[in-house]
């Protein structure tokens, strides 16, 4: 027997839903390409992504790194590139060859 306290959900769906639930009203279009992905938030690469901006082979990659040309962090056997450390070092290459 159910007390006269509780009460169920309506079967016609009128249940209340809490205001958190509800649904989000949408960005603004300037703020939807921030929060689509990730690709220009990502100040981190790998060598296959930075292998994707970059115009040049693995083997030259991998010797500008040798070199010092390149930063890079490594961690454990695997390298990351500072996506704006590229950019500068490049910068400087480019100042140089001039």
């Amino acid at each position: 027997m159910l007390n006269t306290d509780q009460k169920t959900a309506p079967a016609s769906g009128e249940a209340k839903i809490p205001a958190e639930n509800q649904p989000q009203t949408r960005l603004p279009r300037e703020y939807e390409s921030r929060f689509e992905c990730d690709k220009e938030l990502k100040p981190f690469l790998d060598e296959k992504e930075l292998l994707k901006q970059l115009p040049v082979s693995r083997r030259t990659l991998f010797a500008w790194v040798e070199s010092g040309k390149l930063p890079c962090v490594k961690i454990r056997r695997r390298k990351i590139y500072h996506w704006p450390s590229v950019q500068a070092a490049l910068l400087r290459l480019q100042r140089r060859a001039e």
